[in-house]
Order: structure tokens, then C-alpha cells, then sequence
């Protein structure tokens, strides 16, 4: 039986099923998911930062942070480091929120997605503002079929904000700044991304509840999930420690302080790590809304390209990729990994939040986590008698010996599990090599030895 195998019957001898959720993985698991999070800092930002959760569901949980949360430039704030408790916005992740608000009140009785919006909206609006060609349903707006225009295409709306960012925006005029600029398609003719879509399903919420929109959804999500850490902020500043917000348009601006009204409906929601986790396994799981309505929200109705109603599809090495990303001057993910290995045999939920706007989450973090998670740990045998080579020390701080049987000559790749070759590949022809890896990042890494046709693996734990 495999280390890993053994470290987890321990975990679960000692603290029992029950309990395996709030324990933390085997250490090179959290030593490798912590070198992900180490590798994934943006460069082209020297206060850059970045946190993660991630949470495999009757297994274990692990959080961690790296760089600074806030940078200290514009906005008037102190530098801070980055914890993996902090805060942020959590831009497009709150389409998943608002999705299943809208299905809550279809179970409820209050209304159908295949209802015309006209039906919860005054008729100058439809019709002289939103004016689309065809019928635009709930459901259209739910999985950007509508045609309506992305109120942040509206060039002249987005300067607004950045030249005002504590400027306070209504329903109506985030409504104007997207449908004024005409219809991109009739409904159901095709697919187009529009937070506008968004704006228009808070204000139907509005209409039907003869509440807030932000009032609804923490009744609806906030308060019953008990999610401490999430809000729908109604001052311009977040509370708390809290991670920053920044976007290079030429130059570095500053939007972590922001009037919140500038993304209702659509990117206004301020979370956690952790507390988007809890949401999401709730969701899933028919604590927020029931069985039909899950798989409602999972349909892809023809044309959407992989976007079920709030939900975003993808597929990573075959295995289904499940959630929604998010910026807002800075880059989020929310996601569901359907994988099934020996670390993660239900699957795994991960959460991230860098401070800068357009990081590249799915080179950085999505991939090798997915590739470590699902493949690496499980893929990579331990040393056994039938094994050519040793390998030692193991784990190793300085200079790893590689010592063979024969003199033959012999290949040695190491890389890390990304699968970026980390050192220069090696061919011996003696017995012994000493490869140094002494300036190498902690965490874990996979030795390829090959020799003729002959190849093997090893785990090396770097520490």
C-alpha cells in the first residue's frame, strides 16, 4: 500500500467519517497545492496576491495564501499580506447566486423561466429600452440567450465609473448602459455573455418579492447557509481584512473601493474562500434548491455552449469542470471537480481569488490542481523491490541520490506537477548521480528515470 494510502486510513482510524471533513490533507498534499498557489502569483504585478481553498468533500480541507492582499497604491489603504481568510468581491460568482434565487421562486410558484420578461417589467422598458426583436424569456437572461447587449461593452458607461467609482448606479440605468446599444441577436438565436441579463433578473426579483434584490438573495442563501463572511456590501468599502482589486488599462488602477450598486445583480456579492464552498456543496447538495431544479440549472439548452443557467461548463483532461469565474478589477473561480481518485473520491469544490483582473486562473491554478489532485498522487508508484532504481533521500532538501543497477546509460526528467520540466534533462551513464535541488520550491515533483525501455516514476517530496 501506497505513504498516501496508509496517511489517509490513519486520518480516518483516528478521527472517524464524520469528522474527516474539517481535517487537513496528507502534508505533501498541502505542501504541493501551497507550490501551485506559490507559482501562480502574477509577475506583471509586484504587489500581487493570491488565496485558495480547496475542499474534498469526507476527506479533507486545506486553505492557503500567498503575495499581498492589499496593495497599497491608490485607494488609500495600507499594504497588507494576504490571508486565506479574506475577503473579496467575488465578481460573476454571483450569477450562480442570483440563478438559483430565480429557481427558488420558480419552485415556489411565483413564476416559470419560460415566462416573458414583460410580465414583471413595465412595457416602456421592454419595449422602448430593452426592445428586442422577439420574445425574451427568463430563461434566455439565465443563460445569456437573449440577445441583450453587456452593459460592459458600453464604453462610455465604463468610463463613468472608473472617472467615478464611488458614483452610485440604478437598476434602470445599468439596464440602459447594456440594451442601449441594440440587439446583438433575437432571442435564442445564439449566445452572448451579458450582465445585463443579470441586472434585469434582479430587478424581476424585485418586482415579484416586493423586496430588494440584496434582501431576497440573503434570505434566500446568506442567512440559511449561515455564510459569515458573504454580503452584498452597501457601503463603497469592504469590512474587514479583505483582498484588493486591480486592473492594468494601460496603467495600474486602483477599484478596490467601489460604489457596490456598479455590479448589482451581477458581480455585487462579497465573500470567502470557504463561505463559497459552503454555498456551492449546498446547492448541489438540495439545501438551497430541490432535485429538479439542480438539474434545471445544469441543462445546456442548444446554442448556450456549455452555460447552463448561472453554471459554466468545462472540461479539463476529460473531467468535467463545473462553476463560474469572476472579475471585477480582480480574477475569482468557483468550482466543482468530478473527479474520483484516492485523495478526492467524491470529487473536489476549489475556490481562488487573485487582487488583479485578467490572471491566468486556468494555467495557474485550475489545470495543476485537477492534474495533481486526479493524476500525479495516484499515478506515481512508491519505491518497491521490483523498482531498478533508488532514489534518496526522499524527502530531500539539497542533492537527491539517483542510484541504478547497471552503467547503461540512463534518462532523468524532473518536473513539477504542472508538468513543467523543473531542471535540465539528465542522461548518466554511472551508477550514482547527485542531482542538486537545493534551489527548486518546496512541495512535490515527479522523477522520470528511463533506461532502454524501461521507465519509472517517483514522487520526490522537496521540503
Amino acid at each position: 500500500m501506497k505513504k498516501l494510502h496508509i496517511l489517509i486510513l490513519i486520518f480516518a482510524l483516528a478521527f472517524g467519517s464524520k469528522e474527516v471533513n474539517c481535517q487537513t490533507p496528507p502534508q505533501v498534499v498541502a505542501d504541493s497545492l501551497q507550490a501551485i498557489l506559490n507559482q501562480a502569483l502574477p509577475s506583471n504585478f509586484q504587489n500581487s496576491g493570491v488565496i485558495m481553498s480547496v475542499y474534498a468533500p469526507g476527506q479533507w480541507t486545506w486553505s492557503g495564501a500567498v503575495g499581498n492582499g492589499i496593495a497599497g497604491i491608490t485607494a488609500q489603504q495600507p499594504q497588507t499580506n494576504a490571508s486565506a481568510t479574506d475577503r473579496f468581491r467575488v465578481g460573476s460568482i454571483t450569477k450562480m447566486m442570483v440563478a438559483a434565487c430565480i429557481l427558488k421562486l420558480e419552485e415556489d410558484g411565483l413564476l416559470s423561466i419560460e415566462d416573458p420578461i414583460d410580465m414583471y417589467l413595465r412595457p416602456t422598458l421592454v419595449n422602448d429600452t430593452i426592445a428586442s426583436s422577439d420574445t425574451v424569456r427568463i430563461r434566455h437572461l439565465l443563460n445569456h440567450t437573449s440577445g441583450i447587449a453587456n452593459s460592459a461593452s458600453n464604453t462610455s458607461c465604463q468610463q463613468n465609473v472608473l472617472i467615478n467609482p464611488l458614483g452610485n448606479h440604478s437598476l434602470e440605468e445599468a439596464i440602459y448602459c447594456g440594451a442601449s446599444q441594440g440587439e446583438l441577436f433575437p432571442p435564442e438565436f445564439a449566445w452572448g455573455y451579458s450582465n445585463t441579463n443579470y441586472t434585469i433578473l434582479a430587478m424581476i426579483i424585485e418586482t415579484i418579492t416586493g423586496q430588494s434584490y440584496s434582501s431576497y438573495l440573503t434570505q434566500t442563501i446568506i442567512t440559511p447557509l449561515n455564510l459569515t463572511q458573504t454580503e452584498i456590501p452597501v457601503s463603497n468599502q469592504i469590512s474587514g481584512p479583505h483582498m484588493g482589486c486591480y486592473w492594468n488599462i494601460g496603467n495600474w488602477i486602483d477599484l478596490t473601493v467601489i460604489n457596490p450598486t456598479t455590479y448589482t445583480g451581477w458581480a455585487d456579492v462579497v465573500s470567502s474562500t470557504q463561505d463559497l464552498i459552503t454555498f456551492y456543496e449546498a446547492l448541489r447538495n438540495g439545501q438551497l434548491i430541490d432535485s429538479t431544479s439542480w438539474t434545471e440549472m445544469q441543462t445546456m439548452y442548444p446554442g448556450t455552449f456549455g452555460y447552463g443557467l448561472g453554471l459554466d461548463f468545462y472540461t479539463i483532461t476529460s473531467e468535467n469542470y463545473v462553476g463560474h469565474y469572476g472579475e471585477v478589477a480582480n480574477t475569482s473561480g468557483l468550482f466543482f471537480a468530478d473527479i474520483h481518485s484516492s485523495l478526492c473520491p467524491n470529487g473536489y469544490y476549489i475556490a481562488y481569488n487573485y487582487n488583479v483582473q485578467g490572471a491566468d486562473m486556468q494555467t495557474t491554478i485550475d489545470v495543476p490542481v485537477l492534474l495533481f489532485l486526479n493524476n500525479n498522487v495516484n499515478g506515481v508508484s512508491e519505491i518497491n523491490a521490483a523498482e531498478k532504481f533508488q532514489v534518496s533521500p526522499n524527502p530531500c532538501s539539497d542533492y537527491l541520490q539517483i542510484r541504478g543497477n547497471r552503467n547503461t546509460s540512463t534518462s532523468i526528467t524532473m518536473m513539477d506537477l504542472s508538468g513543467r520540466i523543473v531542471s535540465p534533462v539528465i542522461t548518466r551513464s554511472s551508477a550514482t548521480l547527485l542531482l542538486d535541488v537545493s534551489a527548486l520550491p518546496r512541495g512535490a515533483y515527479i522523477l522520470t528515470i528511463t533506461e532502454a525501455t524501461h521507465t519509472e516514476t517517483r514522487k520526490v517530496i522537496l521540503e
